[in-house]
């Protein structure tokens, strides 16, 4: 056992060959870069998805509840509160909580009095807490009574600002205008949201319908953990009355989801090449180390050493190579997550990206199985040229010089 280790080190520290020296740093440090890079493009997918599908579920919900007849007419028809999924919602647990709230159709008016198409969507207060991340300046004490909040892309258009007082038309018969103050400014970077949504107090929309307080145009629900969002559709199905509609905010927002998972296939493709230029490096490592070691592994033969104990020098040779390269490769990865999380370093376009820097965040299980992933195809890369020693008859090993 003296003996292995003595040549085992012999292998992993001789630099009497600068070629074998010069591919392990080379096949060291590409496999460092290649795997931190799948890391990282992990920890950013992971925050691209957490950031941007948190902007729309804060917004409308995981679950959107409305009238099936507002899909065969312009005419905004209410749900009714006393039944249906608002009456039978307590009896789920995977929902948190739901949020009635009423659409209109209105017009803005700005400071230099054009007029800019919006939609009203009236909510009752403690609809505030959902949106509160995504709110950029609001009064201290900010609440719905007399007063909106309009988006930072409408404030531009219309150039209205947090205090100012504005006028609000709905287009009802006969007409209805409202002067509201702006209470509140929100930006999500969201075109869909951005361009359109103005929030304003529920109870002024029931007005303009002349509604009464069961009367909604449609619920926003939110649940505890968006996991269960495909297995819930069935049983809000099952608790519906007639006439409401279920849509989840994934396929509201298709657009938008449907480019988060072209964002996942992208990293798989980026991932599997990593593997296979990783698997590469240590193939060729191993091959020209035994190359290298011709006469050696000869010399262990003629003494009569087993091919098993030839095949385990390489082995680990190749082994403590690449876990050290993984090693290296999650501190570089963790590194630039923590000074990205923290400093927000590299920054996007948020035109582009719907945000303005490059979000960040760990997922365990997705960083664990690109390790293990890794370690596993390592393994197999390291297996197939130790299989060459046992073809090096023992003769020609001796001879080679």
């Amino acid at each position: 056992m003296r003996n292995f280790f003595k040549i085992y080190n012999n292998l992993w520290t001789e630099k009497s060959n600068k070629l074998s020296t010069l591919i392990k740093k080379i096949s060291f440090i590409t496999i460092s870069l290649g795997i931190s890079a799948v890391i990282i493009s992990s920890f950013i997918l992971t925050g691209f998805k957490n950031a941007i599908s948190n902007k729309v579920y804060n917004f409308s919900g995981h679950y959107t509840v409305s009238s099936y007849a507002n899909g065969l007419s312009f005419k905004n028809s209410p749900i009714d509160l006393n039944k249906g999924v608002y009456k039978e919602s307590k009896t789920l647990s995977e929902i948190g909580s739901v949020h009635p709230f009423i659409l209109s159709s209105a017009l803005i008016q700005s400071k230099e009095s054009e007029i800019e198409g919006v939609i009203f969507k009236g909510v009752s207060s403690d609809y505030i807490n959902n949106i509160q991340p995504h709110l950029i300046t609001f009064n201290n004490n900010l609440n719905l009574k007399n007063s909106i909040i309009i988006s930072a892309e409408i404030g531009k258009i219309t150039s209205l600002n947090l205090g100012d007082s504005v006028t609000i038309f709905f287009p009802n018969d006969p007409p209805i205008f409202r002067k509201l103050i702006i209470s509140g400014i929100y930006e999500t970077g969201l075109e869909e949201i951005d361009n359109t949504i103005v929030i304003g107090d529920i109870n002024l929309s029931r007005k303009i319908y002349k509604w009464n307080e069961n009367q909604v145009s449609g619920l926003n629900i939110y649940l505890q953990d968006e996991t269960s969002i495909d297995s819930l559709y069935d049983k809000l199905k099952n608790i519906s009355s007639f006439d409401e509609f279920i849509e989840s905010t994934n396929s509201k927002y298709i657009q938008i989801f449907d480019w988060l998972k072209l964002l996942d296939k992208n990293v798989i493709i980026f991932f599997v090449i990593i593997v296979f230029v990783a698997s590469f490096n240590i193939l060729s490592v191993i091959l020209i180390l035994i190359m290298d070691k011709t006469q050696l592994i000869g010399t262990l033969k003629s003494f009569g050493t087993k091919s098993r104990f030839i095949h385990l020098l390489f082995f680990k040779v190749g082994f403590k190579l690449s876990i050290s390269a993984i090693i290296f490769a999650n501190f570089i990865s963790f590194l630039f997550y923590l000074l990205q999380k923290n400093f927000k370093l590299f920054k996007l376009n948020k035109s582009n990206y719907y945000i303005d820097h490059i979000p960040v965040d760990i997922n365990i299980l997705n960083t664990l199985m690109i390790n293990l992933s890794m370690i596993a195809m390592i393994i197999i890369s390291i297996y197939l040229p130790i299989i060459f020693i046992q073809k090096l008859k023992i003769l020609d090993t001796i001879r080679f010089d």
